[in-house]
């Protein structure tokens, strides 16, 4: 008891001490005053209806109860509802002109619709106006309404098409609102107070994490949020809510992070920087996911696929461009215990997913220490999860795989230790156990991970006996045990799992021996042009910014010309070559399906291009600008595929 009065104290005083931190206020009162000075420029916005995702004048999150995108020749569009609403936050208490264009109604349905509409502004109604059946582009001037926030309703009759479950009202292609200029604005007060606690939230994670640095990751912050102040109030305002929520986890995280970092044995002076790098991966995942109306990604399909596992529906057939592969449920069944705390499902998948994901880098730094010292080791770490590629499933919401490939780096990690402990000649059973336990773990995560690794694998046993057999000293003491250790992983999957789908694997091999694997695809063999521009744009540019490939390349011969073949620069090579197989095959079948491939590599990319960095900076000034200016092209990518996903639900590449 005494014990956790005094951590409570600790607490307290850590917090009292970041808050009464000058540069923390000095930022608040810098927030309010730009927020006040944005406030009394005019503004104009541009909703593209019916543009529902890219880059542009995309109708959402401005758009509810409007019914679904549809394109005509007149363009996109959609229509309205019975009580359709536009929402424009933090627009300024001043009055705005709005313009509503209408597209043209088709004489087949003209009798049933609506010849008339309402326009309101809150409980206010402003007018009611005709209904043209060729079109119109129709000008309203709107009040000021009390707290800045526009909230314009369109209400009109409406009707249902035969054979069409919708109801319809009328067809809204574009809607105009530019705020009215003249006399002084206050800025609307909800978001400005968010954003206010998104920033003392985000300023005691930053001093607990990375104390002398706090400052700077404060200017970083506040001048991101400044940025969107200017650039776009209203999206800057949308964000407020998902910023207070995400740093509030982020928090929470935080000290649980902290707490176990001071248990576990890793280096003293790290623990402080890998806990921020988890707190910003955490935080940018899941801020990214609660902002509104971003890329939904497949979380609809994982929250399905987790009610049917846990009412006893375990295999399933999914389906991927064409082919049909079985769907593991473990990630649902690792997840399944947390309902108790009765969080919805959907929220449950996407915290679990952005856990799994920024707790990965733990498991990156104490890889890349059993190779690296500490700084690059934590480089790695950072490199692992601030590249795109962990983003993009995040997007996708491949909550399964990004559970799975945490566990897949558990799997790496635990080969390597269970390595040098054999050679060592201690923890036979223990480490035989548990890498059998992992391994299973892995192979019904992801039916793509069982296919990636299971190829690595195979290719270390192959190594493995191999050498046994010409005599090699090494493998005396780790070959028997890896080997049972495997296969009772891999047996247990196929007993209790994947031997439901013999049928269905033997039905596709007799496919593809008849008529190849574009025969089991059912498509037409896509174009090797069209692969190598995907592999090349959405692979190696979009997943990790180019640069990090052929620099963890020269990493990796650096490791093995400096320790020799250490069992985790083995494990890096053999990960290199089945990532060259996968990247290969689709140029022989001409099938663009892949096990998910580049992103088991991820690991590899940041241990080896982190080794070649720190080499390079080691170097002269030079070498350090190009590091830097690497550094930033990345970096830039990442944010690009952060940004437009989160913003304007621009789909980024599948991750493969």
């Amino acid at each position: 008891m005494q014990n956790l009065f005094t951590a409570f104290y600790d607490w307290l005083q850590l917090e009292w001490r970041a808050l009464r931190a000058p540069i923390l206020w000095i930022a608040i009162g810098f927030l309010v005053a730009l927020a006040t000075l944005s406030a009394q420029f005019p503004r104009q916005y541009v909703i593209d209806v019916g543009y529902e995702e890219g880059i542009g004048n995309a109708d959402l999150p401005f758009l509810n109860d409007f019914n679904t995108p549809e394109e005509s020749v007149y363009g996109r569009f959609r229509w309205t509802g019975s009580d359709s609403k536009i929402f424009l936050p933090a627009l300024g208490v001043r009055p705005a002109l709005i313009e509503l264009r209408w597209l043209p109604i088709g004489e087949s349905i003209r009798p049933q619709v609506s010849v008339s509409y309402q326009v309101w502004v809150d409980e206010l109604l402003i007018t009611e106006s005709p209904v043209w059946s060729s079109g119109s582009r129709q000008w309203f001037i709107l009040p000021a309404t009390v707290d800045g926030h526009l909230r314009i309703r369109i209400v009109s009759n409406v009707f249902q098409p035969a054979q069409d479950p919708r109801q319809l009202g009328l067809p809204l292609e574009r809607i105009v609102i530019a705020s009215v200029p003249g006399g002084w604005v206050w800025p609307a007060l909800s978001p400005l107070v968010g954003w206010i606690g998104a920033v003392i939230l985000g300023w005691l994670i930053l001093f607990r994490t990375i104390h002398k640095w706090a400052g700077w990751g404060l200017v970083i912050g506040l001048t991101a949020i400044s940025l969107a102040i200017i650039l776009d109030p209203v999206r800057w305002a949308f964000g407020a809510e998902a910023a207070v929520a995400a740093l509030a986890l982020t928090y929470v995280l935080t000290l649980a992070v902290q707490f176990g970092l001071r248990r576990l044995p890793i280096d003293h002076h790290v623990k402080s920087p890998l806990s921020a790098i988890i707190a910003i991966a955490f935080a940018t995942r899941i801020a990214g996911r609660f902002y509104p109306a971003s890329m939904p990604g497949d979380i609809g399909f994982h929250t399905n696929r987790f009610h049917e596992a846990l009412s006893g529906l375990i295999t399933i057939v999914s389906k991927n461009r064409g082919i049909e592969f079985p769907y593991p449920p473990g990630p649902y069944l690792l997840l399944a215990p947390l309902r108790v705390l009765g969080i919805e499902t959907p929220l449950l998948l996407q915290i679990g997913a952005a856990l799994a994901d920024s707790l990965s880098p733990l498991l990156i730094y104490v890889i890349a220490r059993r190779v690296l010292p500490p700084r690059p080791a934590l480089l790695a770490a950072a490199i692992y999860v601030f590249t795109a590629a962990t983003y993009l499933t995040t997007w996708w919401s491949f909550n399964t795989h990004i559970i799975t490939q945490s566990l897949y780096l558990l799997l790496i990690w635990a080969i390597i230790r269970a390595w040098e402990d054999w050679q060592a000649d201690q923890y036979y059973r223990e480490w035989v156990f548990g890498l059998a336990a992992i391994s299973a773990m892995v192979f019904l995560g992801h039916f793509g991970f069982l296919i990636s690794s299971g190829v690595l694998l195979g290719l270390l046993l192959a190594i493995v006996w191999i050498a046994h057999r010409t005599g090699a000293i090494w493998t005396r003491r780790v070959c028997l045990p890896f080997t049972i250790a495997i296969v009772s992983g891999t047996t247990f999957a196929i007993l209790f799992f994947y031997s439901s789908y013999v049928p269905m694997f033997l039905s596709q091999l007799e496919t593809a021996r008849t008529g190849g694997l574009t025969a089991v695809a059912g498509r037409a063999p896509i174009s090797r042009e069209r692969l190598w521009q995907t592999l090349w744009q959405a692979g190696l540019i979009a997943h990790y910014g180019f640069f990090p490939i052929p620099l963890a390349l020269g990493g990796l011969w650096l490791l093995q010309r400096r320790q020799g073949w250490h069992i985790t620069s083995m494990l890096m090579a053999l990960s290199f070559v089945v990532a060259l197989v996968f990247a290969t095959l689709p140029f022989i079948t001409q099938i663009s399906n892949s096990p998910r491939y580049l992103m088991a590599l991820g690991w590899v990319i940041a241990v080896g291009s982190a080794a070649a960095s720190d080499a390079l900076w080691h170097r002269g000034k030079i070498e350090r600008l190009a590091i830097i200016g690497v550094g930033l092209l990345v970096l830039g990518n990442t944010l690009w595929y952060w940004l437009t996903p989160m913003l304007w639900r621009a789909r980024p590449p599948e991750p493969f």
